[in-house]
């Protein structure tokens, strides 16, 4: 995949960062004021609004206590103005049942003028998700 925006490279970076476990990476992006969303109240643990870095670090903390990742890979990135639009799929297991899941995702990225990433939005098949989390 070839991403050849500014913002889009910077959210194809998380991306890597995310695959390789640099979270602080991540965190490095983000506005003081960042909203992070994530799909899944009540059923997925770690779903919720996160306001700020300390607040996404501690989502991605309880995410990756919860969840393994076995594939999450970007498909498309696609970038207008201050807005990143990106598209893949993803595969885990839920570590406390053992059960697997697997979900299309479309993730948004909004970015303010000195390339922080202002917003973040999830959405992807929850209720596989949340089926895996079930005892």
């Amino acid at each position: 995949m070839e991403t050849l925006v500014r913002y889009g490279k910077t959210v194809n970076k998380m991306y890597d960062a995310f695959s390789r476990g640099d979270i602080p990476y991540i965190i490095s992006c983000l506005h003081k004021d960042v909203i992070w969303e994530v799909m899944g109240e009540p059923d997925i643990p770690h779903a919720g609004i996160y306001h700020g870095p300390n607040d996404v670090k501690a989502f991605f903390k309880q995410m990756d206590d919860e969840v393994e990742y076995t594939e999450f890979v970007p498909e498309h990135i696609l970038e207008n103005e201050h807005l990143v639009v990106s598209t893949g799929y993803c595969k885990g297991r839920v570590k406390e049942t053992g059960k697997l899941f697997s979900s299309i995702w479309a993730m948004t990225s909004e970015f303010n003028d000195d390339g922080q990433l202002v917003h973040f939005r999830d959405c992807y098949d929850t209720l596989a998700m949340a089926r895996a989390f079930k005892k």
